[in-house]
């Protein structure tokens, strides 16, 4: 067991402001983001989500090109990262349900040697994983060498909603209705606390977005209590600085100011229905 260094897992859904956790804690001297691990074969074959940045790694160069994923790869023992043919873990079901588990397993077995060679490379101590998958984080827990914890990060089912309802329409997306979308966002919310029954409590950091910009920078010291890093000043800004990242929201490139954005709650109570629901469903969990 490998328990002096720590994987930081963020579960959520969509849209719910992953990315900008995984930046954040990504400024302290011991913290090293790999961004979405889960979509990393995506990126490599340049297939599924990332066609909006052409599926680049954040330094802005190609994961052929880069030269920090080269390092990986060199770790690896592979010559060409397109040897690397699958990161996901998905639930087994179907005909070929062994086949499933064997390729899992080999995932499995594939990130801990990923993990490990951004350990060795950059000399972390923490390193955050920001997949948010529910499925394929417990399986990871479950077999890593690393100390690994989550940050199971939930924000209101309302602001989750309209921001994905926005994008998909960004971005040409088949229009699906707000009410059929909140439901599936709560699905996602009941998916993920089923999933987190087969984590230790002791192993899970709940955290709000909302009570997060109450207070932010109390919200990091005590993430820094839970997860055994050094307290560092929160950051002011939202901004890439020497990171090898997959994946993440599509505006991550632009320089941001850390702050928290209130328009959807103007947008739902023009729509008392839906705002309603969401108020109800937020109440139950």
């Amino acid at each position: 067991m490998e328990d002096k260094k720590t994987i930081i897992y963020i579960m959520s859904n969509q849209r719910s402001g992953s990315t900008l956790i995984e930046n954040i804690l990504s400024k302290s001297p011991q913290i090293v983001s790999i961004g979405e691990s889960f979509l990393l074969g995506g990126y490599i074959h340049k297939t599924g989500p990332g066609s909006s940045c052409n599926w680049t790694c954040s330094c802005g160069d190609s994961l052929d090109d880069c030269t920090f994923w080269n390092s990986v790869y060199q770790r690896l023992n592979i010559s060409n990262a397109r040897e690397i043919k699958n990161t996901k873990i998905v639930y087994p079901k179907g005909k070929d349900i062994d086949y499933q588990k064997e390729q899992n397993e080999d995932v499995r077995s594939l990130m801990n040697l990923i993990y490990k060679a951004f350990f060795d490379i950059t000399d972390c101590d923490v390193l955050v994983d920001s997949s948010k998958e529910a499925f394929y984080g417990v399986s990871l827990y479950q077999n890593s060498p690393y100390t690994f914890k989550f940050i199971y990060l939930k924000r209101d089912l309302r602001a989750v909603t309209l921001s994905k309802h926005k994008w998909r329409k960004k971005y040409n997306k088949k229009n699906i209705g707000l009410i059929k979308l909140i439901l599936a966002n709560y699905r996602h919310r009941l998916q993920c606390k089923l999933m987190l029954r087969k984590v230790d409590k002791e192993d899970v950091f709940n955290l709000s977005y909302e009570e997060f910009f109450k207070d932010p920078q109390l919200v990091l010291n005590q993430m820094s209590d839970f997860f055994g890093f050094k307290t560092f000043d929160m950051p002011e800004f939202m901004e890439l600085s020497n990171d090898h990242t997959i994946a993440g929201t599509p505006n991550r490139f632009k320089k941001r100011r850390i702050q928290y954005d209130d328009q959807w709650e103007n947008d739902s109570k023009k729509r008392p229905f839906f705002n309603a629901l969401g108020f109800m469903l937020n109440k139950l969990g």
